[in-house]
């Protein structure tokens, strides 16, 4: 789980090619696009979820690790593109999986630490530093043994079977348990804890879980006309109990006691006079809470409940999120949240500007939840198309890589800056997109359609009719498959 208020923004300059397939998308009388959610649709034997800033995980019940949202090399299949729907990732046998800012961390079942995504503060303790993105996952250096991961902002904690806490990367705000200012390249004990049971990375603080149920805390603790107040040692959180599971972001922190209730503390200075820092108060109005995930939580009987904290009174406004009767856990990304299901489905709702949501769309929000879908497949010649970047849905029309397709069946492509035109050439047939006017043309003729290209993210994407108008393929949508069928 993330938990951050950094606002991204970047761009991923990506070709990609738009299909007239068959839809599998409904309209309703009032327009608004509705999903078929057949099962063969669907992610499906999910057992443990987890989010970044910008993208989710989930790890299905044979040990596959599937992906998808913003990348900086840290989905862990090869490439830095965003994917709307779920990719896997090139590692197996995972225990458990944490999404960070820009990294991830992952436990196998043989107790070793795996990490994959940004380095530029050294946090996938390879003991090395650097701006350039580690795409495929590597091995943390000198742990064994480790039952649980956190990523955090620029930081990364491990915890042992032995109960002691290992933490590597950014220490700019003492959040390695040590004086700040100085980053680790490898794993670190955190000294003067107890024995810990789980473990939390906020964006510039850290957490604990020891075994007596207590909260233990160090990093950041707020920003005000003083400066910065720096926890550089583990401290006892104020009044703490027998809590069961905590969560920490960069505002505020959340711990779900025994009895079923929820309780937050403000670990920043934000301005919320009514809440003392780093003193928990509970959020009245929930019980019987048996997940929590930052400003959300999932019942005993199914339902999930999300809160906001007032800035001004300090109290806690709490809805329930209709539409959901059989969750199982919950995990919340920035301004993401996603649901496990009984059935091993997961639903996804919020923000979706890198496809975070997973269900293959660019709308940039998502109000209700819905299902994370799997990635359509694409077969050319009977044989599947091993994309980095999987299809989407844009309007009812199912969208696939430019180069994963016209590269594979034979074509060139390069680009054009002066027209801002992506140009793909096999034999004798030149065809140029045109990101400004839309227009595609072959060999200098015009191609009449009813979908022009468009750019979605600064990638372009064009319809699919082009490949069979353009390079003479059959191109076919097999419903039950969850397949484009592409035949030279």
């Amino acid at each position: 789980m993330y938990k951050s208020n950094r606002i991204l923004k970047t761009v991923f300059l990506t070709l990609m090619i738009m299909t007239s397939a068959a839809s599998d998308m409904s309209v309703s009388a009032a327009g608004t696009l509705k999903p078929d959610n057949a099962n063969n649709k669907l992610l499906t034997d999910v057992v443990r979820i987890d989010a970044g800033a910008q993208s989710a995980f989930a790890i299905k019940a044979d040990g596959s690790t599937w992906a998808w949202g913003g990348n900086y090399g840290s989905l862990g299949n090869g490439s830095e593109r965003p994917s709307y729907t779920p990719v896997q990732m090139h590692i197996d046998h995972v225990k458990q999986i944490s999404g960070g800012y820009r990294h991830s961390l992952i436990i196998k079942d043989d107790g070793t630490v795996w990490a994959v995504g940004g380095n530029e503060h050294g946090q996938l303790g390879n003991g090395k530093q650097s701006q350039d993105l580690v795409k495929e996952p590597i091995q943390v250096q000198d742990l064994a043994d480790m039952i649980a991961v956190s990523a955090g902002d620029d930081h990364s904690l491990a915890l042992r079977k032995d109960g002691t806490v290992w933490a590597w990367g950014g220490n700019e705000n003492g959040q390695l348990g040590s004086d700040p200012g100085r980053n680790s390249l490898k794993p670190v004990r955190v000294n003067g804890l107890p024995s810990v049971v789980a473990v939390s990375a906020g964006q510039y603080q850290s957490a604990a879980l020891g075994n007596g149920g207590e909260v233990w805390i160090w990093g950041l603790d707020k920003v005000d006309d003083n400066g910065r107040n720096i926890v550089r040692k583990p401290m006892r959180l104020k009044g703490t109990g027998e809590y069961g599971a905590i969560s920490i972001g960069r505002q505020y922190g959340t711990a779900l006691s025994g009895n079923g209730t929820v309780w937050m503390w403000k670990n920043e200075a934000w301005p919320t006079p009514a809440l003392d820092t780093l003193e928990p108060f509970q959020i009245t109005g929930l019980n019987d809470i048996i997940s929590i995930s930052g400003s959300a939580g999932v019942k005993a009987d199914g339902t999930v409940w999300q809160w906001t904290i007032d800035a001004d009174s300090g109290k806690a406004n709490v809805i329930q999120v209709q539409g959901i009767r059989d969750a199982v856990a919950i995990t919340e990304g920035n301004r993401n949240y996603y649901a496990l299901l009984k059935d091993g489905t997961v639903l996804s709702w919020g923000t979706n500007e890198f496809g975070q949501a997973g269900l293959g769309v660019t709308d940039f929000r998502i109000e209700t939840p819905q299902p994370v879908r799997k990635s359509i497949d694409i077969y050319l010649d009977g044989k599947e198309i091993a994309m980095a970047t999987p299809p989407l849905l844009i309007q009812g029309a199912t969208y696939v890589p430019l180069r994963g397709v016209f590269e594979n069946m034979g074509a060139s492509l390069s680009w054009d800056t002066k027209i801002r035109s992506a140009i793909a050439v096999k034999g004798s047939v030149t065809i140029v997109l045109n990101t400004v006017t839309g227009q595609t043309t072959v060999n200098g003729q015009t191609v009449a359609s009813d979908r022009r290209p468009v750019l979605v993210n600064d990638s372009i994407f064009v319809p699919l009719r082009l490949v069979s108008e353009t390079l003479g393929a059959d191109v076919k949508w097999d419903d039950a498959a969850y397949t484009v069928r592409i035949t030279q």
